[in-house]
């Protein structure tokens, strides 16, 4: 991950100092180290409803909009803020 590089390249450290969240949870994140938080959409249903919006509205019907469940899937890239507060 180019946004853990970026981070030790600036001296800070995840989770400690900053947490980290991705989206998609992409095979292997579980792997990385620490193991990245994500937000798991469901990819296939969302390829779906995207193609029946599209045939509606292909149709001349209104497409209308479609609400999917996430998850969040918590693991080692996250942590709770420390009391200290930063400078800024």
């Amino acid at each position: 991950l180019c946004c853990y590089a970026a981070l030790a390249a600036a001296g800070l450290r995840c989770p400690q100092d900053v947490s980290v969240t991705g989206h998609n949870d992409m095979p292997f994140m579980d792997r990385v180290q620490p193991p990245l938080t994500t937000v798991a959409i469901p990819q296939r249903e969302l390829g779906v409803a995207a193609a029946n919006v599209l045939l509606a509205r292909l149709r001349g019907e209104p497409g209308g909009s479609v609400t999917l469940p996430t998850e969040l899937v918590v693991r080692g890239s996250t942590s709770r803020p420390s009391r200290r507060r930063s400078r800024a």
